[in-house]
């Protein structure tokens, strides 16, 4: 589904835009001088997500790089599968779980817990890839007028990237499941998830200038995006938090 010349949705499920698995986070594609970059990968459907994108007048033999929000199973989980069908591809993940991810390590990102209660299909299990790109905070990666910046923002998980993008235009947000439009948030009983480490990187992001809010889930914003960023920001400095997506 094509948003602007160069920004693409490919992928998403129940929880967005119907367009792959039923649990896959959102995929984004962005196309950019240098080849296609990718935004999470969903969780086991990545064939159709490919599908998708030549759907929309893309070459998955261009994608380039792919860049991991965070390692909860509905936006990594189908890592393996993008290694084997696009061994050439870069994959940048925050530095302290690429371990994990490397090792497959299902109970580190809460996936073993979530699956017991019926969260994810009881015959799904995490396959283990190696990541290319250990990610620390202000990480970059240019191409052309095109450059893309890591943010940590822990609080949803541990290990949770927003990435920054800014391109001669209006800048996006790719806030994986720190942010949604409405202000809104996600947090989970889940030994990682911290109320007050959310609460200190929404403060950051109400930093940044960009137009398009482009989260992990639900809907999206193209235009003046960041004003759901800065609602969320304004609930946590009032001592409130913000409402919770469930």
């Amino acid at each position: 589904m094509r948003l602007s010349d160069t920004l693409f949705v490919i992928g998403g499920g129940d929880a967005g835009f119907g367009l792959s698995g039923s649990i896959d986070s959102n995929v984004y594609a962005l196309s950019t001088s240098e080849g296609i970059w990718l935004i999470d990968v969903g969780l086991n459907s990545f064939d159709m997500i490919l599908s998708n994108a030549r759907a929309d007048g893309l070459e998955p033999a261009d994608i380039t790089r792919v860049f991991i929000t965070h390692s909860h199973a509905d936006h990594a989980g189908a890592l393996a599968q993008l290694r084997r069908a696009l061994p050439h591809v870069l994959i940048a993940v925050a530095h302290d779980v690429a371990d994990e991810i490397g090792r497959g390590d299902e109970t580190a990102n809460s996936l073993a817990r979530a699956r017991e209660l019926g969260y994810y299909p009881a015959d799904f299990s995490l396959e283990p890839c190696v990541v290319d790109d250990r990610v620390r905070d202000g990480w970059q990666v240019t191409a052309g007028e095109t450059t893309i910046t890591a943010i940590e923002t822990p609080g949803h998980c541990h290990g949770h990237l927003c990435f920054h993008v800014t391109d001669g235009a209006g800048g996006l947000l790719f806030s994986g499941d720190q942010v949604f439009v409405g202000g809104q948030i996600l947090l989970q009983n889940i030994p990682d998830c911290d109320l007050q480490a959310c609460a200190q990187s929404m403060s950051r992001l109400a930093e940044l200038e960009f137009d398009a809010l482009l989260p992990g889930h639900l809907m999206l914003s193209m235009t003046n995006g960041k004003r759901h960023v800065d609602d969320a920001a304004q609930v946590f400095s009032r001592l409130g938090v913000p409402k919770n997506v469930i």
